[in-house]
């Protein structure tokens, strides 16, 4: 009988020591798995990061495109309506004369 209850208090603590070594695994696979999920959520922040600055950088590239491209049309149309003016009022004067000459006959 005494055997047979040694035996139950050492099977006992084995259990016991079996128990704490499985949360102590337990507890070492948790922190392992925070750590590779940390370690994965700030990739993938960083991955994140970079697509947002690189679209970023195309937009800008883009509006520094179409912003060239409206000066350039804005100065080619200032230049044609310069252009237009000039020869109205080339043609306005050349009139102007002509009128002049036929009443006065200069």
């Amino acid at each position: 009988m005494k055997e047979a209850l040694e035996r139950i208090r050492l099977a006992e603590e084995q259990n016991k020591e079996a128990e704490r070594a499985m949360i102590d695994e337990l507890d070492h696979y948790q922190i392992e798995k925070q750590q590779a999920l940390q370690a994965i959520q700030t990739q993938q922040k960083n991955q994140r990061k970079e697509i947002i600055q690189q679209l970023e950088r195309e937009l800008l590239a883009k509006e520094n495109d179409l912003q060239n491209r409206l000066l350039a049309e804005a100065t080619e149309s200032q230049m044609k309506d310069e252009a237009r003016y000039q020869q109205q009022k080339d043609q306005m004067i050349a009139q102007i004369i002509n009128e002049m000459r036929e009443n006065y006959g200069c």
